[in-house]
C-alpha cells in the first residue's frame, strides 16, 4: 500500500519528540481512569515551549487508546461564539447546520477536545466557562493550551477548582536537551554553548540546530545568529503597544528584579504603573516576591538583541540602574542591602569574567550571626574540608573574634555555610602569630603597605559551604555579596585579604573585581598552600572601585580603561602588586 506524506510527517515529528514524560504519564492516566479525575486540563507556557507539539502527542496517545479526539487551533477562528462553533463543526466534519454540542452529547464513551492557542480567544473565556463547557457531556476531557494562566474566575469558582487541573509547561531539562542535540548531530563540543543560550527552550534548540544543519560545524555564539534572535523575539513579543513599552521590556530584561520604583528610574514615562502592569501580564514575565523577572531565554534574547542593535541605549540603561542601586545602598542596611548588592552584581552577569562564578538564586538561605550552638558545626565543616590543623585555627578565631562570623542557614536553620573575617589590628601579636594566615598578612602589611592611624585591615580567614566548600554555589555567591557588604560597613578599612584554597580558579573574577594576587601573603596550613588576593582601598577607594567596575560591566574587551587614565585593564590590575609607599605626616611634609 502506498504511504501518504502525512504519515511521513507524523513519523518525523514523533522521532523529534523529546521529554515531557510526566505530562504524557498524566494524560495517559486520565484516559485510562474509570472516571475522569478532572474535566479541564489547562496547559500554559510562553511561546515556543512546545504546547502545540505536546497536544499533537496527546492526539497520538488518544489514537493508541482508541479515544476520539478533536483538535481546534484558535488561530483559525474569530473570538465569537458563532465563529468558535463553526470552527468546531468543521474540525468534527459535521454538516453546516449540525450542532457540535449535540454531536458530542450523542457520542458514547470518553472523548477529548483539545483547544490550542487559547490566548487568541481569551475574550470568549467567560462564554466558554459559563455557557459552552457546562453543556459538554461528563465524559469529555477538554484540554486548553495557551500562553497565559487561567483568569481569576476559574480559580475563584469552587466548582471549576474541583474540575480543573493546571499544568505549567517548562523548558526541557538539561539531559533532555542533550538528547535532542545528539539527535540533531550537533558537535558535542558545542553542546554547552547551545545549552547556555537556549536554557532548554524547545524552539530555541530547534532554531540553533537548524543553523548547524545549514552552516556545518560552527562555533556557536548568540550574537552571530541574528535570524534566530529575531525569530525568538517575534515568538515572545507578539505586539508591543509603543516604543516606551519596548524600553520597559528591555529594562526588565537587564536587571535582576523589576519594581515600579526601579522602572521609573530607568524609563521616562508618564504612567509607570501602567507599564509595570503591562509587563506583569506578559506570558514570559514571572512575578516574584520582590519584583518581576523574565524567563531566562527571553532575558537572553532581549539583551543580545539590544546590545547588538543599540549599544548606547544598553549602556544608558546600565547607568540608570546602577544609579538607582547606588542610592538604595546608601538608604539600606542588613538583609535589604544584601538584596541590592545582588541586584548590583547582576548587572555584571554578561561579562565572561563574572558569569561562571555566580549563582543568582539564593533560595531559602538566611544570613545570620553566630549562635553558641553553631561552633561545633562550623569546626566540623572546617575539619571536613581543610583538616584538623585548620579546624584548630578556626576554633581559635571563633573564640577571639566571634563578631566576625556570618552564618548562612538552610531551610532547617542549620549552618549551610559561613565566613569568618579577622580584624587584624584588633588581634594581639600573640593571636596573630598563632595562625600562619594572619601572621603572613600582617607581615605583608608591615613590609609593603603599613597602616596609618585610624586605618584597619581585615582577612577573610575562613569561607566555605557545608557541602561544596569553595566551589561555585549559591552559598559562595552569598559569601562574595556579604564580603562586599563588609567593605561598605567597615569604617577606615584600608586593606582586605581574600585567601583561596584554589587561587588559580578564581583568578579571572578576582582580577575583574580588582583584587590583586599577593603571593607574598600566601600561607600553608597542614599540607595545603592557600593563595591570597587583596585590595588596597587607599589606592582604589570604594567610589573609584565602583566606577571601575561600572566600565567593565558593559564590555568584554581585554582592554578596559579606568576612568581618567589610559592604563590597560591588565596593567591596572598588576599595578596593585606594587608596594604602596605610605609616609608619616613629618616624612610627608619633608618630602
Amino acid at each position: 500500500m502506498r504511504s501518504h506524506l502525512a504519515e511521513h510527517l507524523i513519523a518525523a515529528r514523533r522521532h523529534r519528540f523529546i521529554g515531557r514524560a510526566q505530562e504524557l504519564h498524566l494524560f495517559q492516566s486520565v484516559l485510562a481512569a474509570p472516571e475522569l479525575p478532572f474535566h479541564v486540563l489547562h496547559i500554559f507556557a510562553p511561546g515556543g515551549v512546545g504546547k502545540t507539539t505536546l497536544l499533537a502527542e496527546f492526539m497520538r496517545v488518544c489514537e493508541e487508546h482508541q479515544t476520539p479526539a478533536i483538535y481546534l487551533d484558535a488561530r483559525n477562528t474569530d473570538p465569537s461564539p458563532e465563529s468558535f462553533l463553526g470552527a468546531l463543526r468543521f474540525a468534527m466534519g459535521l454538516p453546516p447546520l449540525d450542532s457540535p454540542l449535540e454531536a458530542l452529547t450523542s457520542q458514547a464513551g470518553r472523548h477529548v477536545l483539545l483547544i490550542d492557542t487559547y490566548e487568541r480567544i481569551e475574550s470568549l473565556d467567560e462564554w466558554l466557562r459559563e455557557a459552552f463547557l457546562p453543556q459538554l457531556p461528563a465524559n469529555t476531557l477538554t484540554v486548553l493550551a495557551g500562553r497565559h494562566s487561567l483568569t481569576s474566575p476559574w480559580r475563584a469558582d469552587p466548582g471549576w477548582q474541583a474540575l480543573t487541573h493546571i499544568l505549567p509547561l517548562r523548558n526541557l531539562t538539561s539531559a533532555e536537551s542533550q538528547v535532542y542535540l545528539v539527535q540533531r548531530n550537533i558537535p558535542p563540543v558545542q553542546h554547552q554553548a547551545v545549552l547556555d543560550f537556549t536554557y532548554g527552550h524547545p524552539l530555541a534548540l530547534s532554531l540553533v540546530a537548524d543553523v548547524f544543519a545549514q552552516e556545518g560545524n560552527i562555533h556557536f555564539q548568540p550574537a552571530a545568529v541574528p535570524d534566530v534572535i529575531r525569530t525568538l523575539l517575534e515568538t515572545f513579543i507578539q505586539q508591543v503597544p509603543s516604543p516606551v513599552h519596548h524600553q520597559a521590556l528591555e529594562a526588565c530584561a537587564l536587571v535582576r528584579l523589576t519594581t515600579e520604583a526601579l522602572l521609573a528610574q530607568m524609563v521616562d514615562a508618564p504612567d509607570i504603573h501602567e507599564l509595570f502592569q503591562w509587563l506583569r501580564n506578559l506570558s514570559f514575565i514571572e512575578s516574584g516576591r520582590l519584583g518581576l523577572f523574565p524567563h531566562d531565554l527571553a532575558r537572553e534574547v532581549l539583551i543580545t538583541d539590544l546590545r547588538w542593535r543599540n549599544p548606547d541605549w544598553y549602556a544608558k540603561l546600565h547607568d540608570r540602574a546602577r544609579a538607582y542601586y547606588t542610592t538604595r545602598l546608601e538608604q539600606t542596611q542588613g538583609y535589604q542591602q544584601q538584596h541590592i548588592l545582588f541586584d548590583y552584581t547582576f548587572l555584571h552577569r554578561d561579562n565572561s569574567a563574572v558569569k561562571p562564578y555566580f549563582t543568582w538564586q539564593d533560595g531559602s538561605l538566611r544570613t545570620d550571626t553566630l549562635c553558641e550552638g553553631d561552633r561545633a558545626a562550623l569546626i566540623q565543616m572546617v575539619t571536613q574540608h581543610e583538616g584538623e590543623a585548620s579546624a584548630q585555627l578556626a576554633a581559635h578565631w571563633l573564640k577571639q573574634q566571634p563578631q566576625g562570623v556570618l552564618i548562612f542557614r538552610d531551610a532547617e536553620q542549620q549552618p549551610a555555610g559561613f565566613f569568618l573575617v579577622v580584624a587584624l589590628l584588633q588581634a594581639s601579636r600573640e593571636e596573630r602569630d598563632a595562625d600562619p594566615a594572619t601572621q603572613s598578612a600582617w607581615r605583608y602589611l608591615q613590609e609593603q603597605a603599613p597602616l596609618r592611624p585610624g586605618e584597619g585591615a581585615t582577612l577573610l580567614r575562613f569561607w566555605m559551604a557545608r557541602d561544596t566548600y569553595q566551589v561555585v554555589s549559591p552559598i559562595q555567591s552569598l559569601i562574595f555579596i556579604n564580603f562586599m557588604q563588609h567593605h561598605r560597613a567597615s569604617a577606615g578599612l584600608a586593606f582586605t585579604f581574600f585567601p583561596c584554597a584554589e587561587p588559580d580558579f578564581w583568578a579571572e573574577i578576582f582580577a575583574y573585581a580588582d583584587l590583586a594576587r599577593i603571593s607574598k601573603a600566601d600561607f600553608e596550613v597542614g599540607d595545603r598552600l592557600y593563595g591570597v588576593y587583596g585590595h588596597d582601598w587607599r589606592v582604589v577607594p570604594f567610589g573609584a572601585w565602583q566606577a571601575l567596575l561600572a566600565q567593565r560591566e558593559i564590555t568584554a574587551s581585554a582592554e578596559i580603561m579606568p576612568i581618567g587614565t589610559t592604563t590597560s585593564y591588565a596593567s591596572a590590575i598588576s599595578s596593585i602588586n606594587e608596594p604602596l609607599v605610605v609616609l608619616s605626616q613629618p616624612d610627608f611634609v619633608e618630602a
